[in-house]
């Protein structure tokens, strides 16, 4: 088999896969797209109704002058539309209803499905390209399921009744009108690949455009600060060039389509047209047979067109949605086992015995044979370096990823055979860039424990040194944070951090560098906040300034992803090594 082979193929493959895999959605609502089915079924009736009596209405009334019949036309054509609106109203109803449930629960699938995977997934793709495909292809999708039925199969319906119209009222003109089938299919055919390509490769793009625009929004403090506003058009204006050629060869497919399509038609009717002239010379062939003949194929040649102009909708929501689905594909890099322990109580014991990782995406490792034991209610720090694996420690405890090699145990349990949800109920973290939402005060610390009552939540503010501020705010606990917490200093928003992490009152509370994005003024409040909260508690600290891993009860050295020293502050001080080193070059 020839790579081209292999890859049409594949392709044909592929495309089943996601009709089949997009079917699924549509299989819930099978009574309503059995209802559309049948009024599809009545409004193709009617169609050829109205095209079968042509060609005798159209003898009796003008070329025989037929007053009786005239008269029937009037009073009946009026009741036969206002069936034909009546079906057709319930057909497009029907459709946008199935259009509008099958998208929402593609988008609640979707939405669901990016919050099952590992955090490794958000490291390989862009934010602005999960919410293109979101957005965007979304939208396309809709289109694809709301309008390829509702079009499709009622204009193929059409197609069918007039072509057996054709076939009884005269089968040798019927077979010539034919031949303009199989090659509109193989135009369709070919200019379908091209579109769905063009499609998918343009999708990408908006995606890209996505991401320019988020990335210069995000920071335009800095694009204008370094006068890099001509840089960034300039770069944008390359991604939008980029998506407008992709666009133009989909449209040029699309637009191809229509014109070859009549050209084809226009012969074949040229060439009933001289058919029907001699039989009817012949006497062979009625006027009225000839009329209704040739409004049976235009009505025909309308439908036939109409799909043409759907397969480029077609192809553009299945390139649509395979980026979707692409998303809906990936697994998560960490596998919760089916017979995970659960954890009433936590004592807080942490061991590493020759951890080993490397991210997917690095050749180096991160952490190489790293073994340690922190005891409950013990504070560790964990300093070093950049890049020597300080975070990827607290990654480890929250198992946003699991050890390549050796095993993290928590209270004497392999982290693997705990219930991960469960594990993390027993977790706090605050870290140096502070996520809020754009919700109230209240909002963002019931993060940390949705249940909690009011009494807990100020509990947890005053630990945090965050109530007062709060309460001087202008609607207190209900005040809106904006974006971000962009209302709020970056104390403020690490004492509210703090207390989201404590309200649940953890066993083992994180620090992710939690005050290296502060002034000292903040940090000296930050610090106490901390301090006030450590009490019985285990808890693990990773600390670039190393004032404030200086009454930890143990001092973790790391280099190149290996523990270089371990003790207290003064004994590795006493130690002259490493950390004497760090430390007096921050002093």
């Amino acid at each position: 088999m020839t790579d081209h082979a292999a890859h049409t193929v594949s392709d044909k493959a592929r495309f089943k896969v996601l009709v089949l895999a997009l079917a699924q959605y549509l299989k819930p609502h099978k009574v309503r797209l059995a209802q559309a089915a049948v009024s599809m079924i009545i409004l193709a009736a009617i169609k050829n109704a109205v095209i079968y009596i042509s060609g005798p209405v159209i003898k009796g009334v003008f070329m025989n002058k037929d007053m009786n019949m005239l008269q029937l036309i009037v009073i009946g054509l009026p009741v036969l539309f206002v069936l034909r609106m009546a079906v057709e109203y319930t057909n497009a109803y029907l459709m946008s209803w199935i259009g509008q449930r099958v998208v929402q629960k593609i988008r609640e699938n979707l939405f669901a499905h990016i919050h099952r995977l590992s955090l490794e997934f958000y490291w390989r793709k862009r934010s602005s390209d999960v919410m293109s495909r979101v957005i965007n292809d979304l939208n396309n999708v809709q289109s694809t399921v709301q309008f390829i039925p509702l079009y499709g199969i009622r204009d193929v319906l059409t197609i069918v009744g007039c072509v057996g119209l054709l076939f009884y009222i005269n089968w040798k003109l019927a077979l010539v009108s034919l031949v303009v089938l199989p090659l509109i299919a193989a135009l369709l055919g070919v200019l379908g690949k091209k579109m769905r390509k063009a499609s998918s490769e343009s999708n990408v793009i908006v995606g890209e455009i996505s991401h320019k625009f988020q990335e210069s929004l995000q920071g335009i403090t800095v694009v204008k600060a370094f006068n890099y506003e001509e840089q960034a058009i300039a770069k944008f204006k390359v991604s939008n060039d980029a998506y407008f050629s992709k666009m133009m060869r989909y449209l040029r497919a699309t637009a191809l389509s229509g014109p070859v399509m009549e050209f084809i038609s226009g012969m074949v009717m040229i060439a009933i047209v001289y058919m029907s002239g001699k039989a009817i010379f012949d006497g062979t062939m009625t006027v009225e047979h000839f009329f209704s003949f040739i409004i049976a194929y235009v009505t025909a040649y309308v439908p036939l067109k109409n799909i043409g102009n759907l397969n480029s909708k077609l192809q553009q929501g299945i390139a649509a949605w395979e980026r979707i689905y692409q998303i809906l594909e990936e697994t998560p890099a960490v596998v919760i086992k089916q017979d995970t322990r659960n954890i009433d109580k936590l004592d807080g014991k942490i061991e590493f015995r020759g951890v080993g990782y490397k991210y997917p995406s690095r050749d180096t490792q991160v952490l190489s044979n790293l073994s340690f034991t922190i005891n409950p209610g013990e504070v560790a720090a964990f300093v070093g370096p950049s890049g020597s694996g300080k975070t990827t420690i607290i990654h480890l405890l929250l198992r946003f990823f699991d050890p390549v090699t050796g095993k993290v145990e928590i209270d004497g349990h392999d982290m693997l055979d705990l219930d991960t949800t469960d594990l993390r109920a027993h977790m706090g973290l605050v870290t140096q860039d502070t996520i809020l939402f754009d919700d109230t005060v209240l909002g963002n610390i019931k993060i940390g424990m949705p249940g909690a009552s009011m009494a807990e939540v100020i509990e947890a503010a005053k630990a945090a040194d965050a109530h007062a501020f709060i309460e001087a705010m202008p609607q207190g606990y209900d005040t809106i944070l904006g974006e971000r917490g962009v209302k709020l200093s970056g104390g403020q928003r690490q004492r509210l951090a703090i207390a989201r992490a404590i309200i649940k009152k953890p066993k083992i509370l994180l620090l992710d560098e939690a005050t290296s994005n502060l002034d000292t003024a903040s940090e000296q409040a930050v610090q106490g906040a901390i301090e006030r909260i450590l009490g019985g508690r285990t808890v693990v600290m990773v600390a670039h300034r190393l004032s404030t891993v200086k009454n930890a009860d143990k001092i973790f050295v790391l280099k190149r992803g290996e523990l270089a020293e371990t003790g207290t502050h003064e004994q590795l001080l006493a130690l002259g090594g490493i950390y004497k080193g760090l430390y007096e070059a921050q002093i």
